[in-house]
């Protein structure tokens, strides 16, 4: 082998391996489920930040805060790999309190756009509210809210329903 054939060989080797390493990182899902903490965890631009702690053990079988957090980020991978997280409300799915995905700000949950099942009894608006307070003083400081003409905050309000662009969280 002469030098200029080893130099492409070598080229092409170091390419493939950049090609692998690029690939690993970029396939690492978006949400995980952090079993050490019970979270589920979103990586975004700004880190990995801690969306819901699993810690209620009243569900029944086999619901327990471990499993719970592995379906439920499960959900937000497939919404998100799928390309339909945009935005999440609170709503009532047959008679239960739920977190799903909606596919615009101001619309209702998508048919099959479950993500989280709620305590029978709760205010979904409630727990709703909280999870997305949370996670927008930890990335951009203070809430902005906006009204339905302003289409550049994560979070909104349209005819008294919640809406959080997790899609423009994880741009």
């Amino acid at each position: 082998m002469n030098i200029l054939t080893k130099a492409i060989v070598g080229l092409g080797i170091a390419a493939s391996a950049i090609a692998v390493l690029g690939e690993s990182s970029s396939a690492q899902p978006r949400f995980f489920c952090d079993e050490q903490q019970m979270s589920t965890v979103v990586r975004t631009n700004q880190g990995e930040l801690p969306m819901i702690r699993w810690m209620d053990g009243s569900f029944p079988p086999p619901w327990t805060p471990l499993e719970r957090c592995r379906e439920v980020t499960a959900r937000f991978n497939t919404f998100n790999n799928n390309g339909t997280l945009k935005y999440m409300r609170a709503a009532m799915m047959n008679n239960n309190p739920v977190i799903c995905v909606a596919g615009y700000k101001g619309g209702s949950c998508l048919p099959n756009g479950l993500l989280i099942t709620l305590k029978v009894g709760s205010d979904p608006n409630v727990t709703f509210k909280r999870i997305i307070d949370r996670r927008i003083w930890a990335t951009s400081g203070a809430v902005s809210l906006s009204d339905e003409t302003q289409g550049d905050e994560l979070i909104s309000e349209v005819d008294g329903t919640v809406y959080f662009d997790i899609e423009g969280l994880l741009r």
